[in-house]
This record gives C-alpha cells, sequence and structure tokens, in this order.
C-alpha cells in the first residue's frame, strides 16, 4: 500500500528532473557578453546593432547610479560638483553597485543569459568574473568599442550625466592599453568595433584638451596638501604619455558584418 502511493509520486518527480535536463539542453548553455568601452563609446547603440532584442538582461551600474544620484539631489553632472557632492556621489556609487551585484547573483544563478555593460578598464575584477560564470555553464564573450579621446571626451560632456574630464581620460587609457590581453584572453570570442563618426579628431592635443574641456570644469575637491599636488601633477604627466602612445596604434576592428555573424553563431 505504501509503494502504491509513493511510487507516482517519484515517477512524478524523475519525469520534473528529465524535462528540466530535457530543456536545458535544448536551450544550450547560457550566454554572457561583456561590453567594454570608455565614456562616449556608444555601447547601447552598438548592443542594438549586433543583439536581437530581448535576447539578454542588461546588468549596467550606471543604471542604478543615474537612479539613486537624481534621487538624492545632487544631479547628474559630475564634472561641475563640489567637494559635498562629490562626497555623495561616491556614497551612491557604493549603494548602485551593492544593487547591481545583487542583479548579477540572481541573474547567474538562474542561468539567465546576461550583458554586463562597463568600461573594461580594470582586467582582473572582469577576469575573475568571467571564470566565475564559465563555472556556472556560461558561455562568455567581448564586445569592445573603441573611440578616439576626443570622441569620449566629447560626448562625455554633452551626456546628462558627464563625469570628470580626468576620469574620462583614465578610463579610455585603462580599458585601451588591455585590448591585446583580451583578445588573448577570449580568443575567438571577441570583436572590436570602432564606433568613431566620420572625420572625428583621432589625435589628442593636450593644450587643446585642457583648453576644451579641463578649463570649462567647475568641480572642486577637498584642498591637497603640496605632496598631493606634485603626485596628482606626476600622474596627469604619466596619463598624457600613455595617452599620446595609444593614439598612434589603434587596434585592428572588426566590420559591423563580421562582428553580427561572430556574435549570432555564439547566441545560436
Amino acid at each position: 500500500m505504501v509503494w502504491t502511493v509513493k511510487l507516482p509520486i517519484l515517477i512524478l518527480r524523475i519525469m520534473i528532473k528529465l524535462t528540466d535536463i530535457l530543456k536545458e539542453i535544448a536551450d544550450g548553455s547560457p550566454k554572457a557578453i561583456f561590453l567594454a568601452g570608455p565614456a562616449g563609446a556608444g555601447k547601447s547603440y552598438i548592443v542594438k546593432q549586433l543583439i536581437p532584442a530581448g535576447k539578454f538582461n542588461i546588468i549596467n551600474v550606471d543604471d542604478a547610479y543615474e537612479e539613486l544620484l537624481k534621487a538624492s539631489g545632487v544631479g547628474l553632472q559630475q564634472k561641475d560638483f563640489g567637494p559635498e557632492e562629490l562626497s555623495v556621489a561616491a556614497k551612491m556609487m557604493g549603494r548602485a553597485q551593492a544593487q547591481t551585484k545583487e542583479k548579477y547573483a540572481e541573474l547567474s544563478k538562474s542561468k539567465q543569459n546576461i550583458i554586463i555593460d562597463g568600461t573594461g578598464a580594470a582586467i582582473k575584477p572582469l577576469l575573475k568574473k568571467k571564470q566565475e560564470l564559465e563555472a556556472l555553464g556560461y558561455e562568455t564573450f567581448m564586445i569592445m568599442i573603441w573611440v578616439s579621446p576626443v570622441t569620449s571626451l566629447t560626448r562625455n560632456a554633452s551626456r546628462d550625466r558627464s563625469l570628470l574630464p580626468s576620469i574620462v581620460l583614465r578610463t579610455w587609457r585603462d580599458v585601451n592599453k588591455n585590448v591585446d590581453d583580451y583578445r588573448q584572453i577570449f580568443g575567438d570570442n571577441i570583436v572590436v568595433i570602432n564606433n568613431n563618426p566620420e572625420n572625428a579628431e583621432t589625435g589628442y592635443n593636450y593644450d587643446d584638451i585642457k583648453k576644451r574641456f579641463f578649463d570649462t570644469s567647475k568641480a572642486k575637491g577637498k584642498p591637497k596638501t603640496p605632496e598631493e599636488i606634485e603626485k596628482l601633477k606626476q600622474q596627469s604627466l604619466q596619463l598624457r604619455q600613455d595617452i599620446e602612445q595609444l593614439v598612434q596604434s589603434t587596434p585592428e576592428f572588426d566590420t559591423i558584418e563580421s562582428a553580427k555573424s561572430k556574435i549570432n553563431t555564439f547566441i545560436s
């Protein structure tokens, strides 16, 4: 009598489990695409060109950050923030990162297809996340988007949430110096897209950039010691030298057509 009651339940559980397994096989491995590029690269635009709508959940800390900045009352123009606004913005970024981390954990645990929209400026955390996802059964891909430093600065200045010019340039330097490493890490699963507009400025004239972007910024941080000022001068000089070197050797680019083909193969 006991078996006649429990056996159908056991069979039902086995059938449900088999259904889940067959569905997983049919659906294939979950996919994760890393977006990399500096401010103003046009990542949202490129995603619309390359990836079918509704296929992926987008994870972007900026989405949460902008909403928190608006709610805090400090606004979005970080390039004009004073010390108090910069302090509030730092706290809001911490909250945004926590919210984004929670969203990432939920989506990856349920094996949802995801796009991780970031800059790619810091290679170690990105590589760690790539390894975590692959351990969960994900296949990974990278879309890296290139624009010149002037394009990055110009587009940033015209955005609702504009960053400090120094942050824009540091990010531009840090992501673009990682191109070769990302090619090695992702192998065939990477595309690099040139999203510079036609006739864009591709050089780097420091004096002109300082006049156009830095001198017009109203941001003011806390007073600095002579040692801190000297350190910032050295960092600024190194940044200038790094960017001048990088603009002399742009990477090889994929066409939109070839990128679509590679991504469609990856998704299917």
